[in-house]
């Protein structure tokens, strides 16, 4: 960038904070002194920078609406950056905690075993020490499990996924789970496993803090939007970037603006009104291999909010073992066997007081998160409502549609889904309406009827625009000089 067209920037940045958010380009050249290629020039630096929405009058003309008080992009407020520090902390807790709650779970366990073995043994041979052969198998079996809860994948999660399916037959992404240290011994002895069980300690981390969601790439959408645009003549509108990624209108408008600014589109109006980005340079092409593929905002289902994300035989083992030693513990401080054993403090601390603190902190965790997850899990069931209602509304865009028509066409298109009630639906076309603009009225007959008159509209312009453009040429050519 050259050193004049900073100082247009700056020029414009300082109109922008002082003089006026909402502006034309004939505005700001008028201002600014600036001239009117120059200023768009600069207006693209500054969209850039800022959230930016771009908005057309009713006599066609673009405005740029970079809000009241202008906002950095990606800009993190003092909760934000709260908030984040609060999950870094977290992050590294859990991490550090997860080797702590195996260790002590499991060692705890095999502790108090080997202290009733011990006794009992003893009681039976009055005294005389004969188990130490019997003390080496035990650990033999547990070595293994034992050594896995070192292994950083166990602690840190996993890096390939499956679908599985909720409650409500909605498939989604779900990390595949390290198998389990015994069926990697069936496996060895040439024995086949119908099902891959999580391995022991990885479902002990999990009870705890849960299994981990799969996570989005930050620059997904945006790679998928340049994927789109190759794909489609080299314009999108506003409700097409809603449908890819589920945005709210003014989301979607923010990010057209970035992406005008990133991939040097141009804002362009139809004759009918509607606002679309033009993007005829990102779509010539040498080589495609490698973009993001096209998927839409309802073919990829929310992933489910799970409280342990085990199985309940290998719940049931966990919550026998801390149970145990929570018995155990309670035994060693209130049960006389302290005493007994003349302990000393030390002993009473090692095999009382922590065990039954920390047992007792492995059963509230799981139970304060129970606590947070169910709205959670509420709020994912009605997302994946409103991914299949979008579909309906845009796949069929018209202009006014039925709550009973809109109930029947998604009920028709669903698979393992579960089937749509009309309560559940007008509680997930709340956001819907508001996400798209749209507005909903009792007809006559006495019919909730949905209307999406815009919306409508931008798509059937946009229609026609690409097949105004299908000839385009989107390919670089052959190579005619070299230097």
């Amino acid at each position: 960038m050259s050193k004049e067209e900073q100082e247009h920037i700056v020029i414009l940045e300082k109109y922008l904070n002082e003089k006026s958010t909402k502006f034309s380009i004939n505005d700001a050249a008028s201002v600014t002194g600036l001239p009117v290629l120059e200023t768009q020039y600069a207006v693209k630096d500054l969209m850039q920078t800022y959230d930016c929405k771009l908005k057309v009058t009713e006599n066609g003309d673009l405005i740029y609406d970079f809000g009241d008080e202008p906002q950095r992009r990606h800009a993190r407020k003092f909760k934000d950056k709260l908030a984040d520090v609060g999950r870094a902390i977290w992050r590294w807790f859990t991490i550090f905690y997860k080797f702590m709650i195996s260790i002590t779970l499991i060692v705890y366990f095999v502790v108090f075993v080997l202290l009733v073995v011990a006794l009992v043994v003893a009681a039976m041979s009055g005294g005389k020490d004969n188990n130490s052969k019997g003390l080496g198998q035990l650990f033999g079996l547990i070595a293994r499990v034992f050594w896995s809860i070192f292994e950083w994948r166990t602690i840190m999660g996993y890096n390939s996924y499956y679908y599985r399916r909720d409650p409500y037959g909605y498939n989604y992404k779900h990390y595949k789970e390290k198998r389990s240290i015994l069926e990697k011994t069936k496996k060895e002895k040439g024995k086949k496993s119908d099902d891959e069980k999580k391995q022991f300690v990885a479902s002990i981390y999990d009870f705890v803090f849960g299994p981990p969601r799969v996570e989005l790439d930050p620059l997904g959408n945006a790679q998928e939007v340049a994927s789109f645009l190759k794909e489609h003549n080299g314009v999108i509108s506003i409700p097409e970037v809603q449908a890819l990624a589920g945005w709210t209108r003014d989301e979607a408008e923010n990010f057209m603006t970035e992406c005008l600014a990133n991939f040097d589109g141009k804002a362009e109006i139809s004759p009918n009104g509607s606002l679309y980005g033009e993007y005829s340079e990102l779509i010539r092409s040498t080589d495609r291999t490698g973009e993001a593929p096209i998927i839409w905002y309802w073919d990829e289902y929310e992933p489910e909010h799970e409280l342990t994300g085990n199985k309940t035989g290998q719940n049931a083992g966990i919550v026998a073992m801390n149970v145990f030693n929570l018995i155990l513990s309670g035994v060693v401080l209130f049960g006389g066997l302290a005493a007994e054993l003349d302990l000393g403090l030390a002993g009473e601390i090692f095999l009382g007081w922590f065990p039954l603190a920390y047992s007792a902190l492995f059963f509230l965790i799981p139970l304060v998160r129970w606590f947070f997850i169910r709205p959670l899990q509420r709020k994912q069931h009605l997302a994946n409502v409103r991914k299949r209602l979008m579909r309906v509304i845009f796949q069929r865009h018209e202009a006014e549609i039925s709550q009973e028509e809109l109930i029947k066409v998604a009920n028709s298109w669903k698979t393992t889904e579960e089937t749509l009630k009309p309560e559940l639906v007008e509680e997930a076309m709340l956001d819907v309406i508001y996400d798209l603009g749209g507005e909903s009225y009792v007809n006559d007959e006495a019919k909730i009827m949905y209307k999406f008159v815009d919306l409508d509209r931008e798509l059937d312009d946009i229609e026609e625009i690409r097949k105004e453009r299908k000839n385009n040429h989107d390919d670089t050519g052959e190579i005619i000089f070299e230097a």
